[in-house]
């Protein structure tokens, strides 16, 4: 089964992740295998792409096989002639057959427990190939939309009966495993994270480049202020905060424009005002319920704005003046976005407008060819906003090739995939504020709820103290999502009967002590058990980006002697002769010295910088094993 292979392959990736090797190594051990098994004859890109989508469920690009291949050729006896190669003999076996056996284990966890889960709710999968297409369905959803390098949006074949009851029903299942079940959560999570390896197979050209973002400026737009403050949710909030933190350490500056601090006070004040109003509703209110958060509570949090910015690491840049040069057509683009986006307050749209319009002021006439040549760059949780800008930016030379808008799931997969063992936290936040995120009623889903229980109430079949109930109890909300999985035909009259059954049940169960001991015994465990993660996960960054410091200072120690050599042999083929012997002997080492290197450059085309980005990495895969060594924390650095 397709489905079955891809989720196996993408634990594989995870679980062959290696410090020593760049991004496009993790599809080697796949593309011998399908040489040593097909042993096709001639080997060219296309046939390869398609046994690696019939054997193991990925879709690679064919531009990024053919770079395997010629660098297979350089190690293996694969010849090319007349534009294809040949097996010219014995070519060794990956071994993935052991891997793979080790990785189902993961998948046959991950998948029977989805059954288990979708069985015990009552909900709409019963058979084990439904269960693998809803988990391929929802990994598919963590993609990198709008970026020209990224020759698709992810490396899962297209899921031809995709479903949103699906998403729901997979994101209540991983919500649930974060809570009771650790080892089939990690199970899950391998997944996860080997998707977002994969996700680097499809740009063959993300090798090359750099491994920091220094001298990008990357503006967060409101949701993403909204999230960083905690006024989603835990979840969004930590998986925000480990971005900004992961993008410090890679040296870019974190910001957001004084037009989007107005707008988030604006926000904070308007959910300020519906709070304690029965009509209230909103992400913002729904969490401050959930939360119990007051009226005060948020106007107090909009007072303290700059300071909460500052201390989230967020600096608030004035908003660049129109130059007329730089400037996009603010109508052709008001219409692509009215194509792409539904704004519900008109004065969004508007903010949006401004901060697309100031990145390109930014980047004045520069066209960058990457996110880390972008200079400035629009950072947003909305794909409809990131696609609607991506699609007008083809018309501009300045955003061709980069957006001007991206979205925060995006950069967060590329920033991780430049240090995955300096942000271990990276792949488990996204998930479980994704997750959170897909339990959340769709506004039309919200609107015919609340419909339908007016109607009730009309007609005498709700009570006014239930009807209050059902529109203002976040466990009701909880409970309508479980019951439809988001599906707007699946809410009928029995479906609020139900929500209010379940409601009433949940609201008796916490009124009694034994339930509320037992919550708090079960709170008091997970508590434990997540701060031993953030304690690991804290300790396993530290000593990755100390390492990583230490590296980079021995690479920089090298070169400099490197670099004195190469003065030294310049300086003998000039003809300079020295009195002191210890400097004849510099410069007849010196000599030498210039010579191999001349040597290696001509039969290998190496450089200095390749040299350098060697002997860094070789010090990085060292200190790290020599960590892991002492510390006994996995630090992935097996090679």
């Amino acid at each position: 089964m397709a489905a079955t292979e891809t989720l196996t392959s993408l634990a594989m990736l995870k679980v062959n992740i290696d410090q020593g090797k760049d991004y496009l190594d993790y599809q080697r051990p796949f593309i011998l295998q399908v040489l040593v098994t097909h042993k096709p004859d001639p080997v060219t890109d296309q046939v390869v792409h398609d046994h690696l989508r019939t054997q193991f469920g990925l879709e690679i690009p064919v531009r990024a096989v053919q770079v395997v291949l010629k660098r297979l050729s350089r190690t293996y006896p694969l010849k090319r002639e007349e534009g294809v190669y040949h097996i010219a003999g014995v070519l060794p076996d990956p071994g993935i057959t052991a891997e793979k056996s080790k990785a189902n284990r993961h998948i046959q966890a991950v998948v029977s427990g989805l059954l288990e889960f979708a069985k015990g709710g009552g909900q709409c999968i019963a058979a084990e190939d439904e269960a693998i297409t809803a988990i391929c369905g929802f990994l598919s959803e963590f993609n990198i939309p709008c970026l020209r390098a990224y020759l698709r949006g992810t490396t899962i074949p297209t899921v031809e009966v995709k479903q949103q009851a699906h998403i729901v029903l997979v994101s209540n299942y991983v919500l649930h495993l974060q809570r009771s079940d650790p080892e089939r959560f990690e199970s899950f999570m391998i997944l996860v994270q080997g998707h977002m390896l994969a996700n680097a197979l499809l740009c063959p050209d993300l090798q090359n480049a750099p491994k920091t973002y220094k001298g990008v400026t990357f503006y967060l737009d409101t949701p993403l202020l909204v999230q960083r403050l905690g006024l989603e949710g835990e979840p969004k909030m930590r998986a925000t905060e480990e971005l900004i933190r992961l993008l410090g350490n890679l040296g870019a500056a974190v910001a957001t424009f004084s037009h989007s601090r107005e707008e988030l006070d604006r926000v904070l004040r308007g959910a300020a005002d519906h709070i304690e109003s029965s009509t209230g509703r909103g992400a913002i209110v729904l969490e401050a319920r959930r939360s119990g958060r007051t009226k005060s509570d948020l106007l107090l949090l909009a007072g303290q704005l700059d300071q909460l910015l500052t201390e989230a690491g967020i600096d608030v840049k004035t908003t660049p003046r129109y130059i007329e040069g730089f400037q996009i057509d603010e109508t052709v683009f008001g219409k692509v976005l009215e194509d792409e986006v539904t704004y519900f307050n008109p004065r969004a749209r508007d903010y949006d407008i401004n901060s697309v319009r100031s990145v390109y002021v930014l980047r004045g006439n520069a066209a960058p060819v990457s996110v880390e040549k972008g200079k400035a760059v629009l950072v947003s949780s909305n794909a409809a906003f990131a696609r609607a800008a991506y699609d007008y930016g083809k018309l501009h030379e300045a955003s061709r090739e980069v957006s001007s808008v991206i979205t925060d799931f995006s950069l967060a997969n590329m920033a991780w995939l430049k240090a995955p063992m300096g942000a271990p936290s990276i792949p488990t936040m996204e998930l479980l504020a994704y997750s959170y995120a897909a339990l959340q009623p769709s506004k039309v889903l919200l609107d015919k709820y609340l419909s339908e229980i007016d109607k009730l109430q009309k007609q005498g079949k709700l009570s006014a103290r239930d009807h209050q109930l059902l529109r203002s109890s976040t466990i009701a909300q909880e409970e309508l999502m479980r019951l439809t999985l988001g599906d707007e035909a699946a809410l009928t009259e029995e479906t609020v009967s139900e929500t209010l059954r379940r409601v009433t049940t949940a609201i008796k169960e916490e009124e009694t002590e034994k339930i509320t001991q037992e919550q708090d015994r079960h709170r008091a465990t997970q508590k434990q058990l997540v701060e031993m993660s953030v304690q690991r996960k804290s300790l396993q960054r530290r000593t990755y980006w100390r390492c990583r410091r230490n590296a980079q200072i021995c690479a920089w120690s090298m070169s400099a002697v490197v670099f004195a050599l190469l003065i030294l042999g310049i300086a003998a083929g000039l003809g300079l002769r020295a009195q002191v012997p210890s400097v004849g002997w510099g410069l007849i080492l010196g000599s030498a010295f210039l010579a191999v290197a001349s040597l290696a450059n001509l039969l290998f085309g190496t450089t200095a910088r390749q040299c350098h980005e060697s002997i860094q990495s070789k010090c990085l895969t060292y200190f790290l094993r020599k960590e892991a060594k002492a510390t006994g924390i996995d630090l992935g650095a097996d090679g």
